[in-house]
């Protein structure tokens, strides 16, 4: 094996005489899913097939054309955990799905979007491994240099270069391993509020838990794309003060991450680009089965537009006395409207408003969507002591079955029309029509009427028996 090496490495320096330096790189993560076993038909051993997927992210917009190209095909080295021998090295995984990464993310406090030009490919190469029973089980590893040489975490960063792997348990537990949900951010926004939700998902239902930890070296700027050797984990990169592992990057609040949710908030207070490595831990029954890992680069940027978050109250109506209202919020993990006139509890999210009096009421919901996130939100009730018709303010005669007839609509069960009268701007009238009546078309004596504003009056009883009269105007538009 230690002369297929040999042989592998003389072969890629030959092919790549110059090679370019591969700065384009902004993250990686390994994943793994387990499907299923067989026995080997030559050897008689057990075999486990596990499709192993190498995930990286390519700035494809400041990365060197010729870089990216170099990234396919991938090299893998397939190691036992534990003896550290390798059992398979890869030359030629070509990448097999590439997805364009959005510019903008959303979060729990709002939406963070790119303002610049920005281009973010996330690459895909898969592998199917059939691995005999091992009881130290595997890593699978990839190693490429070399990371942005502006971080601005670490030191050297432009000079050396990244090692991504997954751990494979032994035999005896077959696991899939957990998966990152969220693409990672393009940007954020400095001075604004950071609620990334860096959660992940898990086929066995496993416990999860989350940490930030250090980036691994690998590789370097004399080979940057070298065949994989077993990771040295204790080969982690330099972080500069104040930076750490563990304190990525600087916020006030600061940057932390939910050990249970995967949350990561905190407020950043600097910009520029900072190397960030999330852990996911998989625990089965207590104990502690798998770590996921991915790094990726976060900018910290000025150049970026933020649309916090924001409650939905409901839309404003109008009622009569004595009739009810049902509130309806939804999203929040805690609700408070104000005032709480006529309403049934004001600290839930869907409250009932029963009113005895004729007005307008406005409240305000402020809504928590988590311990971080507060919005407001405004919902007007307008209660009247006697029912009225609604009219609109526009109609568009133009044949198309939609909004062409200009007509009154009664505001409860109880209005009975009388008339609906239409004037042109010279006090013609244009139309006149009664309850049996669908409502004006637009026309005049065969004539459809120019664009423009024409007024109205009803005549019409009340839930009361009382006649009541209304004026108004409405704009004909083609």
């Amino acid at each position: 094996m230690r002369s297929l090496r040999h042989t592998l490495v003389c072969i890629f320096c030959v092919l790549f005489v110059t090679p370019a330096i591969a700065s384009h790189i902004v993250g990686g993560e390994v994943t793994y899913i387990y499907l299923g076993d067989s026995v080997s038909f030559v050897s008689g051993n057990l075999l486990l097939k596990y499709q192993v997927s190498l995930s990286i992210y390519e700035d494809c917009l400041n990365g060197q054309p010729e870089a990216i190209a170099q990234d396919n095909p991938a090299f893998l080295g397939v190691f036992d955990a534990f003896t550290k021998a390798t059992y398979e090295l890869d030359t030629n995984v070509n990448y097999a799905i590439s997805i364009a990464v959005p510019d903008y993310f959303s979060s729990p406090c709002g939406t963070i979007a790119h303002t610049g030009a920005s281009c973010l490919l996330k690459k895909t190469f898969i592998k199917t491994y059939a691995l005999p029973s091992n009881p130290h089980g595997y890593v699978v590893a990839y190693e490429r240099c070399c990371r942005n040489a502006s971080i601005a975490n670490v030191n050297n960063p432009g000079n050396s270069g990244a090692t991504y792997y997954c751990y494979i348990p032994p035999t005896t537990i077959t696991n899939n391993s957990a998966v990152f949900k969220n693409y990672p951010p393009q940007t954020i926004c400095i001075n604004v509020p950071l609620a990334y939700d860096n959660s992940a998902t898990d086929a066995d239902g496993d416990s999860l838990s989350y940490g930030f930890c250090a980036a691994l070296n690998g590789a370097n700027d004399a080979n940057i794309k070298p065949i994989p050797y077993y990771p040295n984990f204790g080969d982690t990169v330099n972080y500069l003060l104040p930076y750490s592992a563990v304190e990525p990057f600087s916020g006030t609040p600061a940057i932390i991450i939910n050990p249970v949710t995967g949350l990561m908030t905190g407020t950043p207070d600097k910009i520029g680009r900072y190397l960030v490595t999330v852990y996911c831990n998989e625990w089965r029954a207590g104990v502690l089965i798998n770590t996921m890992k991915r790094e990726y680069q976060f900018v910290v940027t000025g150049t970026c537009s933020y649309s916090p978050y924001g409650p939905y109250a409901g839309a404003d109506t109008t009622v009569l006395v004595g009739e009810s209202v049902p509130f309806h919020a939804m999203g929040g993990t805690s609700y408070l409207w104000t005032p709480d006139t006529y309403l049934s509890n004001p600290n839930i999210a869907d409250p009932v408003g029963s009113f005895p009096i004729a007005g307008v009421f406005t409240y305000t919901l402020h809504e928590t969507s988590d311990t971080i996130c507060n919005g407001t939100a405004t919902k007007t009730v307008t209660v009247l002591d006697h029912t009225i018709f609604l009219v609109p303010t526009a109609f568009t005669p133009n044949g198309d079955g939609k909004n062409d007839l200009l007509y009154p609509l009664p505001l409860g069960d109880t209005a009975t029309l009388i008339s609906f009268k239409v004037f042109n701007r010279h006090g013609n009238m244009v139309y006149n029509g009664g309850p049996a009546d669908p409502g004006w078309d637009g026309y005049y004596k065969g004539v459809l009427q120019d664009l423009g504003v024409f007024y109205w009056e009803l005549l019409y009883n009340d839930n009361k028996g009382i006649q009541r009269k209304m004026k108004g105007d409405a704009t004909l538009v083609r």
